[in-house]
């Protein structure tokens, strides 16, 4: 025997419904009607929650996607500055160097007016000739040691040194006896220096 329906009714002989007595009555209708509405608020929030978590989903991966952007572009924008430094640092040092090398060619020939006033005025420094030539032997010695405090070495060439096309420039060449081939006969100005770098080449006489 199928159970009985509370909520359903049959019709009756006359074609009208009629009142089963063990139907539902208004509080068992109401309590129903209560409990479908909590079912669809569940079903509702529980969409909602979905739809929620989705959406948060959402905006944390672009979250996480411009943060990816940023960084990448942090990082540009840190090496595109530390080659700017570099760049401007060696710009720096570059300047600095051409000018110390500007003033030093200016100073080789106050240089060179001492050594032809030395040799002018007889003597040489190691045994020098009067006052004046100890007054101008002193000048020529501190110029030389102030410019030895900024890297500007005399570089003097004595015979038979090997000929360097770098640091010597070869004026003439001779024969010269005792003194191989492409070797240095003898010094004509001397040469100055600023650690490699040449400011002038010494001008020598090379050996045939």
């Amino acid at each position: 025997m199928p159970e009985h329906d509370p909520t359903h009714a049959e019709p009756g002989e006359d074609g009208y419904y009629e009142i089963d007595p063990e139907g539902p009555d208004a509080s068992d209708l109401a309590r129903a009607a209560a409990a479908d509405a909590a079912e669809d608020a569940q079903r509702d929030a529980a969409a909602a929650a979905g739809d929620a978590a989705a959406a948060e989903q959402d905006v944390l991966a672009r979250v996480q996607q411009e943060r990816d952007e940023l960084e990448q572009k942090l990082l540009r924008v840190s090496a595109d500055y530390q080659n700017f430094a570099r760049r401007a640092q060696q710009n720096i040092t570059a300047a600095g160097e051409q000018k110390l090398m500007d003033v030093a060619r200016g100073l080789v020939t106050v240089l060179d007016h001492f050594d032809r006033a030395l040799e002018a005025a007889g003597g040489s420094e190691a045994e020098p000739q009067g006052d004046l030539h100890r007054g101008v032997t002193m000048v020529h010695q501190e110029l030389l040691a102030t410019l030895g405090r900024f890297g500007i070495e005399r570089v003097d060439v004595q015979a038979g040194e090997p000929f360097d096309p770098v640091r010597h420039e070869a004026l003439m060449r001779q024969p010269a006896e005792g003194i191989d081939s492409n070797h240095v006969t003898m010094q004509m100005q001397p040469g100055y220096v600023i650690g490699e770098k040449v400011v002038r080449p010494a001008q020598v006489g090379v050996a045939e």
